[in-house]
C-alpha cells in the first residue's frame, strides 16, 4: 500500500469517530458533515486535500506537544 493510501485510510478512520451529526466548517470551502468529508477525501479533490492537510497538521502538532483546545 502506498503512503498516500495509508494517509487516506488514517484520515477516514479519524473522520469515522466524529458524531453522526457533526459538521465541519472550512474557511473558503463551506460546511460539511462527516460523510461528505469522507467522500471528498476518497476522491482526493481540493476539499479532500484540505482535510488531509488539516488532519496531518493536527497530528504533527500533537507529536510536538502542541495541543489545541
Amino acid at each position: 500500500m502506498r503512503t498516500k493510501d495509508k494517509i487516506i485510510q488514517l484520515i477516514l478512520a479519524r473522520l469515522d469517530v466524529l458524531p453522526p451529526d457533526a459538521k465541519i466548517a472550512i474557511v473558503g470551502f463551506g460546511t460539511y458533515d462527516k460523510h461528505e468529508l469522507k467522500k471528498h477525501v476518497r476522491k482526493d479533490d481540493d476539499i479532500g486535500k484540505k482535510i488531509i492537510e488539516i488532519e496531518l497538521d493536527y497530528l504533527k502538532s500533537l507529536k510536538k506537544g502542541v495541543f489545541y483546545a
